[in-house]
């Protein structure tokens, strides 16, 4: 009897929580009913076509003329509550410079129910709101834009060229020309106004900047002409006048000095008697000034166009203007205003390297916190949702398995809880440790020591009038550090890049210990573009044999380099015929450097599950005579295919 009256208790129980279960899925389809708002599609459609014509190519209008749509607009009801409306506002907050009013507009539009259209607007217009076209793009802002492209591709938002336009800019920038190429052509490709004269227009002259910085003259006329036909087809004035400035371009590539600088000073005149002089055009004269031995000309408009930046505050790259003034400078005979040139250009540089290191460290710093916020509240909603179910089951089968039911739910939850705290333990420790790892690779490859010692030596070549070298050696010491900057920031470049790093850096350490060695690279019948390599990887191998193996080598030193493919891996051998092993008063063996540590615990993380395993082996005096060093790099073969 007793039996009998528990189990009436427990399926009274059942029967109860069904009840309150069913009850609140009819409450929340009831607020669900109560949120819904019904939108006037061809009215949102207008609006649309609205942005979509500001946005079309790119030339922003001025924020008055949105102000006065806005305006009109409104004085529709529906408008006003529509989310375009907050869309335009932020919009022509945008053209009036107020990037926090941006922000504010935008966050009206949270908590509402966005098409999808809206949404990449809404992602464009944030984005766009933090993006510079005058500076390098950081990582975060390329994961920003990148996401907001997939999103708008899975879509199939009309609105998706906008952001293949941020990423070329931003490849541009970070000197990856080929790839913004690649997305200047997939601008062009999901640009709805394909037919319209300025879009054409802008994809030709995007299309002639690529070319230009790849060098690709056979290209380089026909895009010119397509841009001149295309400009006198849109019978803008402005967009025909920067046919000139393309010309100066073009004929500073083929080394017809007077003929750009003809047509350079032209679109200069142009742009002063409309009052829209910028930097670029100050920077291109005087380049083209200088490149015609015209060096008081290049001076002044290199002086005029620092002027220009710091009266209207704007947020452009220095360096271009003091390195090439250093060279005018240096040209006149003036090395003393050559040397402040310089001088300006490193302060100039080393404040845009801490910028850069510190934006570098709040990024880690930030994306550290959120996913440990993000960490917790996963284990917190997974914790929650396993007690639900084990509820659940509770409800179902209390009164016929009470006990089994009871042991069975404990050992599943502690079980699985106990795994997923040991996963997510793993998984903060293994982050954390590449946090750090990576932390130690850019502080160690970006040496002020070496930074030192090279401006050290460019200083004694300007001093003893070896103009030649210390050109040779200033153009070399900027690829370096741009190398350093830059490649860094990708998990894996293409093995060409690499070797043209590794070129650059060994010239840059002939100059410097005055060719006490020689070196040669091989790289069989690899595709250079198509094989990935993590970046910087040959590079502390390549120091550690310079600076140690040929110290006071009594004969010529030969450093030789070879890239094969051996067993479906990228086998990396460096050689050098220095001291070895041998340890005397003069002679210095090779040292485990800090550098070979940090490489070895890169591939570690990198290839982590890789078969077979990614390795250095490093052979002492593997040569005939008992001399030299021989290391030797096995990672996994990476390919990139187009």
């Amino acid at each position: 009897m007793k039996l009998y009256r528990t189990g009436a208790f427990y399926c009274l129980i059942v029967i109860l929580l069904l009840v309150q279960l069913f009850s609140c899925h009819q409450n929340k389809s009831q607020d669900a009913q109560k949120a819904t708002i019904v939108a006037n599609d061809s009215l949102d459609l207008s609006y649309e076509n609205v942005m979509l014509s500001y946005l079309s190519t790119q030339d922003f209008r001025s924020a008055a003329l949105v102000h006065k749509k806005r305006n009109e607009l409104l004085k529709d009801g529906y408008f006003e509550h529509s989310p375009y409306s907050s869309i335009l506002l932020a919009y022509e907050y945008l053209l009036d410079d107020n990037i926090d009013s941006v922000e504010i507009a935008l966050k009206n539009l949270e908590g509402q129910k966005l098409s999808s259209d809206l949404a990449v607007l809404k992602d464009y217009l944030g984005i766009r709101a933090n993006f510079s076209f005058h500076d390098v793009t950081s990582g975060t802002m390329m994961e920003q834009i990148i996401d907001a492209k997939e999103y708008a591709l899975a879509h199939e938002s009309v609105f998706t060229f906008l952001f293949y336009n941020l990423l070329a800019n931003a490849e541009y920038r970070q000197a990856d020309y080929r790839q913004a190429l690649k997305d200047v052509e997939s601008w062009y490709h999901y640009h709805p106004n394909k037919s319209n004269a300025h879009v054409s227009q802008a994809y030709q002259e995007m299309k002639f900047m690529q070319y230009m910085a790849l060098h690709d003259f056979e290209k380089l006329k026909g895009t010119l002409d397509s841009c001149k036909h295309y400009a006198n087809a849109t019978k803008d004035s402005a967009i025909i006048m920067r046919m000139y400035d393309l010309q100066s371009q073009y004929y500073f590539s083929i080394n017809n000095n007077s003929k750009a600088i003809e047509t350079s000073k032209k679109y200069f005149n142009y742009l002063a008697a409309s009052n829209t002089l910028n930097a670029y055009i100050f920077a291109n004269l005087g380049k083209n000034f200088l490149n015609n031995n015209q060096v008081d000309s290049a001076i002044f408009y290199f002086n005029a166009g620092l002027r220009f930046i710091k009266k209207h505050k704007i947020n452009h790259n220095k360096m271009f203007y003091y390195k090439n003034l250093q060279v005018a400078y240096a040209l006149k005979g003036d090395y003393e205003r050559a040397y402040f040139a310089l001088d300006s250009s490193f302060q100039d540089y080393k404040r845009s390297t801490q910028r850069i290191e510190a934006e570098k460290i709040n990024d880690i710093n930030t994306k550290y916190q959120t996913e440990k916020k993000d960490q917790a509240i996963t284990l917190l909603r997974t914790t929650n949702a396993f007690n639900h179910k084990i509820l659940v089951q509770q409800r179902w089968i209390f009164v016929i398995l009470l006990a089994l039911v009871f042991s069975i739910a404990f050992f599943i939850y502690f079980r699985n809880k106990q795994k997923l705290l040991q996963n997510i333990n793993q998984r903060i420790l293994a982050e954390n440790r590449q946090l750090i790892l990576e932390q130690k690779t850019r502080q160690n490859q970006l040496n002020p020591h070496f930074i030192y010692n090279a401006i050290a030596n460019l200083q004694g070549l300007i001093s003893s009038e070896q103009k030649a070298k210390a050109n040779q050696y200033l153009l070399l010491l900027s690829r370096q550090i741009r190398d350093i900057l830059e490649l860094n920031r990708e998990e894996y470049i293409s093995l060409d890049q690499e070797i043209k790093s590794l070129n650059n850096y060994i010239l840059l350490q002939q100059m410097r210990y005055q060719d006490v060695f020689g070196f040669q690279i091989e790289t069989d019948d690899l595709d250079l573009d198509d094989v990935m390599i993590p970046p910087m990887i040959i590079q502390p191998f390549v120091e550690n044999a310079i600076e140690h193996a040929f110290k006071n080598l009594p004969y010529m030193g030969q450093l030789e380099i070879s890239f094969r493919k051996h067993e479906n891996q990228l086998h990396v051998s460096i050689c050098d015929n220095g001291w070895g092993m041998q340890v005397s008063k003069e002679q210095v063996p090779h040292k485990t450097s800090l550098s070979q540590i940090i490489t070895k615990e890169r591939l570690e993380l990198l290839f982590v599950d890789a078969e077979p395993e990614a390795r250095i082996e490093i052979t002492p005096n593997y040569s005939d005579d008992q001399r030299g060093y021989k290391v030797e790099i096995y990672i996994p073969l990476v390919l990139y295919f187009n």
